[in-house]
């Protein structure tokens, strides 16, 4: 059996998606077996949120906990049916009215109305009440924070040049020290480490760990702004730079490990187990021969002369990890 790999499009709420459709096909029959439908349709509801605005299931997760409630109690409060919110987490797609009501929840002044709103008890209100107004105390420090998320990497849409992700740099922070930690890899590696780390979860997951773009340089591919990046994740101590200058003249930067962060407090199982395999894909590898590998990635060759942001579809297509 082989991995067969070809584009093909699926209908979500009868509009047609591209899509990068998985087979495995029998080498001596041609007989083709389907391989993670799930994620393959996956592909199509993204780019459907994506199109229409819609909340990312992490997102609707993400809304619910920072009140500290049930996916019931969120329910009840948006007046949903009592199981509707937990299935919103679970993937399906809400209708765009659900979905500004979900956003709407997610800015704690606004949640204080529609808690009003809402049928709960007078208690239960009293209690939401008050965590939204503890939670609007804390605003300007969002603010600070989205603030030099936005100058670092642009805007925040979840969309196919981030990996279906919002842009985080805790999580780029926590690549960047896995990295550090196994490798101690020079910036023109860690350019290509986290691309490779960031694309292979796409092609695993359906979705990338950082939200991050990536563009295609001569040197290969490398996050948008890494230079700014590399600055941020250093001033935060995910990582620290130590210079060498070589007999040419040349200088050579290497980024070792901080550690002051913890890596299981900034990545989830999945994402570790991806980087681990990266790791053991390249840790071997001089810095000239990642950089050979890079160039022979469809992903790298396609965008190269515009030097454009490459899409994360082109993960289907890595040949490192055939």
């Amino acid at each position: 059996m082989k991995l067969v790999v070809r584009p093909s499009t699926i209908a979500i709420r009868k509009e047609h998606f591209a899509v990068m459709h998985q087979v495995w096909q029998c080498v001596d029959t041609g007989e083709e077996f389907e391989y993670d439908v799930d994620g393959t349709i996956e592909q199509a509801k993204n780019q459907y949120r994506c199109k229409y605005n819609l909340p990312f299931p992490e997102e609707i997760q993400s809304i619910r906990e920072q009140y500290g409630i049930s996916a019931a109690k969120m329910s009840a409060v948006l007046r949903f049916g009592i199981n509707q919110y937990k299935q919103y987490e679970s993937g399906e797609l809400p209708s765009e009215s659900n979905a500004s009501l979900i956003f709407l929840a997610k800015h704690p002044a606004d949640f204080c109305q529609l808690v009003a709103l809402s049928n709960l008890t007078a208690k239960e209100k009293a209690h939401l009440t008050k965590t939204a107004e503890l939670l609007l105390e804390k605003q300007n420090q969002w603010r600070k924070r989205d603030w030099t998320v936005q100058l670092l990497m642009g805007d925040s849409k979840p969309t196919i040049e981030r990996g279906f992700r919002k842009p985080d740099l805790n999580k780029l922070g926590g690549m960047a020290l896995f990295f550090a930690i196994q490798m101690s890899p020079f910036k023109t590696a860690l350019n290509k480490l986290l691309f490779y780390g960031d694309f292979f979860h796409f092609k695993r997951f359906g979705h990338s760990i950082s939200g991050t773009k990536y563009r295609a340089i001569e040197m290969g591919p490398v996050p948008n702004n890494f230079d700014g990046l590399f600055q941020y994740l250093e001033n935060e101590q995910f990582i620290t730079a130590e210079h060498h200058e070589y007999p040419n003249g040349s200088i050579g930067t290497r980024f070792l490990a901080v550690e002051k962060h913890l890596l299981s407090n900034l990545l989830d199982n999945n994402e570790l187990e991806t980087l681990q395999l990266v790791v053991n894909q390249f840790k071997n590898l001089s810095v000239r021969e990642i950089i050979r590998i890079s160039h022979q990635e469809t992903a790298w060759e396609k965008h190269v002369t515009t030097h454009s942001i490459i899409p994360y579809l082109d993960s289907f297509l890595l040949k490192a990890f055939n």
